[in-house]
């Protein structure tokens, strides 16, 4: 009898023991190929796009591969999509809203979709292609709106091909990325860092809530900008802004004229780099709006007329600003001309400012903006200063009004000692065809310890 207990105790130990040692399969997911055959181009529909809504009747199908995702909040009813760039062909990107959340579950990032066309509306929003249902506003503008909860899986037809991010990703400097061709895309920006307002401050800030999201500015070292964009259901909301530098992943979107970086979770964001702080900066955020341009140690100079570089404030951001607009003077020239700026200790220095037009008629060197260098300036005599222009990016008769654009790198390792930068304003109040405004903000100079 207790041979028998002992021989049933035993066969249920190594029961247990074999059982314990049994590794436990993880279920494997199935997957159904969808049965789909591709035979139209992103790049087709996109030309076949415009500005209003416009119904495809085709049955027609084409493919692209997930990059957003909104598992971390950032993304809301909305998929981005782009195809595989190859030697010949950049890629393309398009979003397309959905009414549902948690969609990452079904398209994850990397999955090639199956896109069906026929019956849905096709825009391009400034800029960036849209496929969806159609929506008319209140006011009677048809519109691209969600593909309804109960639609949106037999219009997207995710594969069982998945591929790496890494093989969707292209790295830009912000310059190259602020073009509409890279709208929806999966880009990388790198060597770039938050604007001074940010640092401090939580993603999403209650206080610079822009319909539901905060904006942030990124900036690279030539002072190249991209507005940084949180919704206030990001997981990462309210975490605090990294203060480094480094790299920032996400899809490219684009609201009017302004681009905007929207990145899937705070994974996106990598600054462990040392932040790129200026010797020298002016925002122009103290100044007042609309009066004769003044500031503790700059100079504002009428060379030719009597009209002075104004200080503005528009939308909450100070700059400064020549208007020959209200003016009858056959040639304007007036100066603009920084504080003294001691380059002493620091090698390699850069230039960088930001300027923008409005109102502009023609691109005209008798309406122009020009930025010069000064060794030997006294604070008062323009003539008696020995000035070197430089080479500089300014915007144009083609540059969206209003838009900042940034001056690109400028060399001033060659210079030492004390210098003054000056802007140059040359136009005409009498041939109103040389009418317009030049803008000027964000003056900044990098240099090495």
């Amino acid at each position: 009898m207790k041979n028998r207990f002992l021989n049933s105790f035993l066969g249920l130990s190594l029961l247990f023991i074999c059982s314990c040692n049994n590794e436990i399969e993880t279920p494997k997911l199935e997957c159904t190929q969808p049965n789909l055959t591709v035979n139209k181009t992103v790049e087709k529909i996109h030309e076949l796009s415009g500005t209003v809504a416009k119904q495809y009747v085709y049955d027609d199908i084409i493919e692209a591969y997930v990059v957003s995702s909104d598992e971390g909040g950032n993304f809301f009813k909305s998929i981005s999509f782009q195809t595989l760039a190859t030697a010949k062909f950049p890629a393309i990107g398009f979003s397309v809203p959905v009414d549902a959340s948690n969609t990452y579950i079904d398209y994850r990032i990397g999955n090639k979709v199956y896109v069906k066309l026929k019956n849905q509306f096709t825009d391009l929003y400034y800029g960036g292609l849209r496929i969806g249902s159609l929506y008319v506003s209140n006011a009677g503008d048809p519109t691209i709106g969600r593909i309804s909860q109960n639609e949106y899986k037999n219009v997207l037809n995710a594969s069982c091909v998945v591929i790496d991010e890494s093989q969707l990703v292209e790295s830009f400097s912000v310059e190259e990325a602020l073009d509409d061709s890279k709208l929806n895309t999966l880009i990388e920006l790198n060597d770039v860092e938050f604007a001074e307002a940010a640092i401090g401050r939580h993603y999403f800030e209650e206080t610079n809530n822009v319909g539901g999201s905060t904006n942030w500015n990124l900036r690279d070292k030539t002072g190249n900008q991209i507005i940084f964009r949180t919704s206030s259901y990001a997981s990462f909301a309210d975490h605090l802004v990294p203060e480094g530098s480094g790299k920032v992943r996400g899809i490219l979107t684009k609201f009017g004229s302004d681009y905007q970086m929207m990145v899937r979770s705070e994974k996106d964001v990598v600054m462990n780099g040392k932040r790129n702080v200026p010797f020298f900066a002016e925002d122009f955020q103290s100044v007042k709006n609309n009066v004769n341009f003044t500031l503790p140690g700059w100079s504002n100079i009428v060379e030719k007329a009597t009209k002075l570089w104004k200080s503005m404030v528009y939308g909450g951001n100070g700059y400064a600003e020549f208007n020959t607009t209200s003016t009858t003077a056959a040639e304007n020239i007036a100066w603009l001309v920084s504080p003294k700026i001691n380059l002493a200790g620091y090698k390699n220095a850069v230039l960088s400012f930001r300027s923008a037009q409005h109102d502009l008629k023609v691109d005209s060197p008798l309406n122009s903006l020009e930025v010069y260098v000064s060794t030997n300036f006294d604070g008062s005599n323009i003539s008696k200063a020995k000035w070197t222009k430089l080479t500089a990016k300014f915007p144009s008769l083609s540059t969206p009004a209003r838009q900042f654009i940034s001056s690109g790198g400028i060399d001033l390792s060659t210079y030492s000692g004390n210098i003054h930068i000056a802007f140059k304003y040359i136009g005409s109040g009498k041939d109103k065809t040389l009418n317009g405004a030049f803008m000027v903000d964000d003056v900044k100079i990098f240099g090495e310890k």
